[in-house]
Formats: structure tokens, sequence, C-alpha cells
């Protein structure tokens, strides 16, 4: 198990290796098949492996005018299920571009992009661990447009509340705060009262004592007198 597992490792070791060594000297301008204008040529993947170069052109011909078809085949000549037409004009490209993704030929419904080993830096082949990518979204059905609709109201709605509610608590925070204002002046007020009282008091007694102190002078000069 173990000398399998290593023997395993070995080979996806080497596969890299020389994969990396392919993508190092990997160069689509170099290439002699790739000929004619990259901006003006279209990739059609996707393909029937019956379709002939002859129809492909046919079905695109009514997008503008083609200068040439190359279907591409493997080593056995087998086609590959893809192609690339090269457009005598580039607002032909742009057309079939925008309306051939899709199109149906010999039962089996083509994709179509525009040629990326020439015009997109850095892009890589399929084969090389690259590719399209995830390709064109389509558009989504109309249950799935209800749907995004109602949640999307759904979703408007919450946000309203939320804002209602955090509305409701400011005002209750800024009622509170008036209402504590108001306590602090009124408990202020009180305490203010409160000191004028105690200050009332010490006037009270300071004239009681005077009053005193009178009435024992009075007390006092009548006692001599009386001697």
């Amino acid at each position: 198990m173990e000398r399998k597992a290593r023997r395993h490792r070995e080979k996806v070791q080497a596969h890299k290796a020389a994969q990396k060594k392919i993508i190092d000297t990997y160069d689509p301008h170099k290439d002699a098949n790739a000929s004619g204008d990259p901006f003006k040529t279209l990739f059609v993947g996707r393909i029937s492996y019956d379709t002939t170069e002859k129809k492909l052109k046919r079905e695109f011909e009514v997008f503008g005018s083609i200068k040439k078809v190359r279907m591409v085949y493997d080593q056995k000549g087998k086609p590959r299920g893809y192609a690339f037409i090269e457009f005598e004009h580039e607002r032909d490209l742009k057309n079939a571009y925008k309306q051939g993704d899709g199109k149906k030929i010999d039962g089996r419904r083509v994709m179509v992009d525009v040629e990326r080993g020439r015009t997109v830096e850095g892009w890589l082949p399929r084969r090389l661990g690259g590719g399209r990518g995830p390709g064109r979204q389509g558009k989504p059905s109309k249950k799935k447009q209800r749907r995004l609709a109602e949640t999307t109201e759904k979703l408007k709605e919450k946000e309203k509340e939320e804002k209602a509610d955090k509305k409701k608590d400011k005002e209750k925070d800024k009622d509170k705060e008036d209402d504590d204002k108001k306590d602090k002046k009124g408990r202020d007020k009180e305490k203010e009262k409160e000191k004028e009282r105690e200050r009332e008091k010490e006037k009270d007694k300071k004239k009681d004592k005077e009053k005193e102190r009178k009435r024992e002078r009075s007390r006092s000069r009548d006692r001599d007198r009386k001697k």
C-alpha cells in the first residue's frame, strides 16, 4: 500500500512538473494555428461532434461576414467540440457574442466567448488549469424573479421596521433623558429651598439670641436700679 501511494505521489509530482514546464513556455501568440485578428475571432464551445465547419459557418453567418472557421481536432482527427470563427468586422463579432450564446446547432446549445488566449494577459486554457470560468449568468426564471422580488420586499419591510424601532428607542431615550434632566432640576431646586430654609433658621436663631441678650441687659439694668 505504501509503495502504491508513493508511486501515485511520484506520478502526481511528475505531472505537476510537466504541467508547470508547459505553462512556463505557453505562448498563444506563437501558435501557428492561431492566425487572424484575435479581436475579430469568436470562440464556440460545446459543439456537437456531428457539426461540420460548413454548418457552423452557415449558422453564424447571420451575424455578419465570416472570414474563416477553424474546427479543432485531436491527434486522431476527431473533433474536440470547439472551434474559432474569424469575422470580417469587429461589430459582427460583438453581435455574435451577444446573440449567439445558447444557439442550438445539431441538437446542442453552443457556448460562445471572445478569444481570450491572445487578448487576455495571463489567460490559460482549460487543459493547463485555466479556462473560461463560470461563464455568463443566465436570466433567472419568472419563479426565481418572483421569489427574489418577494425576498427583497421582505428585506425592505424588515429594514423599515428596524428603522422605526430605532427611532422609537431614540425617542424613548430622549424622553428619559428629558425626565432625568427635569428630575435633576427638581432635586436641585429642592436642595436650594432646603438651603434657603436652613439660612432662614440660622437668621431666626441669631434674632432669638439677639432678643435674649437684649432682655438679659434690660433685666440687669432693672436690678441695678432697685439697688
